[in-house]
């Protein structure tokens, strides 16, 4: 046997394929049929993780929690969970903890105009609890004016569920914060908080739940420079206690700056606070396409409830051409605080929103409304051990979704982390990987991605130090089996924003899904 035939065996037998610092490693082929939709993945133990699917094919719809095996990527277990009131049923999130998947659902009941948040369990060994426990309710006029978000704290072991609501259209929004044991299955504490609710924002942008059950939200409010022709929000941050009634205060101080609405908070070992986002100033609009925005963060210690760092980073002109930026169309989104050693790495997302809308002849009622959604740019920014900022680069994101029918802005790239680099993985067109290897490349030329199929599964490494595209390369080609971020796209199956795209593995490993046609398999990337 040539050596050329034997290599080409290996490859078979393996199924793996190495580029540079990332080998990617496909697992067995499932047994779904086409209508069984993957929704999301995520983490269970250390050998083991969860999917929720649904499956619609004109006989009802089936909505399934699966259970796979780390090492293998074979399934484990397969259970249905029953949705008796479909029609006033909607399952909210999927968590694991302590042994259990934990799945809230909120129903509305329109006789009596209450919504009640619930949930029931599934256990390790894939046994359905038929129970529904009920965690809350609240009277309204509608179904809509009642949100849920739920987070847990890093070890698991506990949820906190934030409750915004109103009674009717005139009402104002009222927040509630309610604290729950997992392991022991019990409302700890319920308490109101802060936010000054207006008509149709109650404030919220940023929540955490640490270890200890200690709550942490940042909230903006009107400034008291703020003017009819120019809004101005000022932003601060509160921390609830559990043995506490009050409620401790800390305000973040920002000048004239107008904040985006999307921050993240995230706790350290020594006693401090990191919270940021990304920013403009409204104020700067002498260009027509380039304006000031930036990214910020505060640093706060918890032992004296001081700020005692801010740093403020602006988009230079470079890194504005870069993005394209049009202030009228782009927003960001800051997905990530990553900790490596004592830096901080910001991850997020440039994308626009347009909404069209088309009514019947009489202009009464929308029959028909379309989003398209453009994704830009990934950028990335480092906070040092000192609090303030180094660098801020973008690595290029070009993704178009044309008809997609709500507003939903779904995560569409993989971020992990190393002691050494950077790694971001996403869907690109397959003529742009020609154009990254030109020195002068511009946004402009590269194509975006419309259809999955047919494009490249990339991987760009990204230096620690100063932020730079050490290599980029195809992971995998779409031709037969896909990497695709989105699989269900209507709103009714579609929960909480904070559901990744993948699952983390063993030994720098995460797991990703891939799909062709209906069939369908998990694959492992191992960096470095």
């Amino acid at each position: 046997m040539s050596l050329k035939k034997l290599t080409i065996l290996c490859f078979v037998a393996l199924s793996s394929l190495t580029f540079a610092q990332a080998t990617i490693t496909n697992g067995p082929e499932l047994e779904n049929d086409r209508d069984n939709k993957m929704i999301s993945m995520f983490e269970g133990d250390e050998n083991s993780y969860f999917c929720y699917r649904v499956r619609t094919n004109g006989k009802g719809t089936s909505y399934i929690i699966e259970k796979y095996d780390k090492t293998t990527l074979k399934p484990l277990f397969s259970k249905e969970i029953n949705l008796e009131e479909e029609d006033r049923s909607k399952i909210e999130d999927i968590l694991y903890s302590n042994g259990k998947i934990y799945i809230f659902r909120r129903e509305y009941d329109k006789k009596i105009k209450k919504m009640t948040l619930f949930y029931q369990t599934v256990s390790e060994a894939g046994v359905v609890s038929l129970e529904l426990k009920e965690v809350v309710n609240y009277s309204s006029d509608n179904y809509e004016f009642v949100n849920f978000d739920i987070v847990q704290n890093p070890g698991k072991t506990k949820f906190l569920i934030k409750a915004s609501y109103k009674v009717d259209e005139k009402d104002k929004y009222k927040t509630d914060l309610i604290l729950m044991d997992a392991v022991a299955e019990k409302k700890i504490w319920t308490k109101v908080t802060n936010i000054k609710g207006t008509k149709d924002f109650n404030g919220f942008n940023g929540i955490m739940l640490d270890e200890n059950g200690i709550v942490y939200y940042s909230y903006s409010y009107e400034a008291s420079n703020s003017t009819e022709t120019e809004r101005r929000y000022a932003l601060s941050m509160d921390i609830i206690y559990s043995a506490s009634q009050n409620i401790i205060t800390i305000d973040l101080p920002f000048d004239n700056y107008f904040l985006k609405s999307d921050i993240n908070i995230y706790k350290s070992n020594n006693n401090q606070i990191t919270i940021g986002g990304f920013l403009n100033d409204p104020t700067d609009y002498k260009r027509l396409y380039i304006v000031k925005m930036g990214v910020f963060c505060f640093k706060v210690d918890l032992l004296t409830k001081k700020v005692i760092s801010k740093s403020v980073q602006t988009f230079d002109d470079k890194l504005l051409t870069a993005l394209e930026n049009n202030p009228f169309n782009f927003q960001y989104k800051l997905d990530y605080i990553i900790p490596v050693r004592d830096d901080y790495y910001f991850v997020g997302v440039q994308h626009s929103i347009l909404r069209f809308e088309e009514t019947n002849i009489e202009n009464v009622r929308t029959i028909h409304r379309e989003y398209k959604y453009k994704y830009r740019n990934i950028l990335i920014a480092k906070l040092n051990a000192k609090g303030k900022f180094e660098w801020i680069k973008n690595s290029p994101l070009k993704i178009d979704i044309e008809d997609q029918r709500f507003n939903y802005l779904f995560k569409q790239y993989i971020v992990f982390a190393t002691a050494k680099n950077l790694y971001l993985l996403n869907v690109d067109h397959k003529n742009n990987l020609e154009q990254y290897g030109k020195s002068d490349f511009k946004a402009k030329d590269l194509k975006p991605v419309k259809v999955v199929h047919g494009s490249n599964f990339i991987c760009a490494t990204i230096s620690l130090e100063d932020g730079n595209v050490k290599e980029r390369n195809v992971i995998m080609k779409n031709d037969d089996y896909c990497f695709a971020p989105i699989q269900e796209r209507r709103i009714q199956f579609i929960f909480s924003s904070h559901n990744e795209i993948f699952v983390p593995g063993k030994n720098n490993e995460i797991v990703i899904y891939t799909e062709d046609k209906g069939k369908d398999r998990f694959s492992k990337i191992k960096f470095e």
